[in-house]
């Protein structure tokens, strides 16, 4: 009986011992830093043609994430065949990226008088939220420009108002940020783990920049804009030649002419697979065009003066420069239509 008694007591002890080196275990693996989801060294976050068009549209898993216009360019989704629109959250949005189910993007202070000013009308702030537009998290809460999702880092445009527009990077959970240069390369074209950019500080020859250490090197002496690296070449408009489009192949470095005409310029493009819409300005018919990417196949979409056009699977979006609140589309793959007014109904 003094024995049960005994073992009784110690149990007594026993147990509340247990259940504080239970808490203290607890307490201890949720103090551990929880391990960084990595992205794979070449990960981009969108085409370099939407980046360069400001980044509006982003299809990922058969569906299009994007920034309405028809509801202060709040963050919205849909499928691909443009059915079953609806808001994810009321940020108005730029720079779309995803990767690994993260929605990366600008937030934009939307005003319809600062449209097509510098930096788009202010943009505040980079962030990061999941697939239904949720669980956001700020990771810079500055003036931004460009943002472009490379590897395991986000290299942005960074503003300040006695420095100007710098171009920084910053780890993709908002850690580490720091100055790459003190020039704000463009850093929307992002292939094969290298962002491809034309380098003003060098005559906008093509460079490219290696973010294992941040180094830029020479890729192709070129008077180059919007430089898009693609397969098995980088397009781009050779200013040099009248703003025509061409391309240079990666393996013989020889330059193909993909469109160039006396008294026109090519000044946009978007190129999506075996598909270029281009802008063309200066010509009789001046607007959006599309050709094959070997240049051949040119054709006539629309008259007029465009912006923002954006590549998906099955559409091709733009809008009118002096009527942005407006969406048109067009097939990106098969026969041409005239282009189709789409609206995207407002959710109250």
């Amino acid at each position: 009986m003094r024995l049960f008694m005994k073992l009784k007591r110690s149990v007594k002890f026993i147990i509340p011992a247990v259940v504080v080196v239970l808490i203290v275990v607890a307490g201890v693996v949720h103090a551990l830093p929880k391990k960084k989801q990595m992205n794979s060294a070449d990960a981009a976050g969108n085409t370099a043609g939407n980046l360069m068009n400001g980044g509006l549209f982003c299809e990922y898993n058969n569906k299009i994430y994007f920034a309405n216009p028809y509801d202060h360019n709040y963050l919205y989704v849909m499928d691909s065949d443009c059915s079953n629109a609806r808001m994810l959250n009321s940020d108005s949005v730029a720079s779309l990226n995803i990767y690994n189910d993260k929605i990366y993007y600008v937030k934009n202070n939307f005003s319809k008088e600062m449209i097509g000013t510098i930096l788009r009308g202010q943009l505040f702030g980079i962030y990061q939220t999941d697939l239904e537009g949720q669980n956001s998290t700020m990771l810079y809460n500055h003036l931004t420009g460009s943002v472009s999702l490379c590897g395991n880092y986000l290299y942005y445009q960074h503003y300040e108002s006695d420095v100007g527009i710098t171009l920084h990077r910053m780890d993709i959970d908002g850690e580490n940020d720091k100055l790459v240069s003190n020039t704000p390369y463009n850093p929307s074209c992002v292939s094969e783990g290298k962002i491809y950019f034309s380098n003003t500080d060098k005559k906008n020859v093509i460079s490219t920049l290696d973010p294992k250490d941040d180094s830029i090197s020479l890729y192709y002496d070129a008077n180059s804009y919007l430089p898009d690296s693609e397969g098995n070449y980088v397009y781009y408009i050779d200013i040099s030649k009248g703003y025509s489009l061409v391309r240079v192949n990666k393996n013989t470095k020889t330059v193909e002419l993909l469109y160039g005409k006396e008294n026109c310029k090519v000044i946009n493009y978007n190129l999506y697979g075996s598909k270029i819409f281009f802008q063309l300005e200066g010509d009789d018919n001046p607007g959006l065009y599309r050709m094959n990417a070997d240049g051949t196949q040119v054709e006539y979409i629309a008259n007029g003066d465009l912006t923002n056009i954006h590549c998906t699977s099955q559409y091709t979006f733009f809008q009118y420069f002096d009527n942005q609140g407006v969406l048109y589309r067009v097939p990106t793959m098969g026969a041409i239509s005239y282009p189709e007014e789409i609206r995207i109904q407002k959710e109250s």
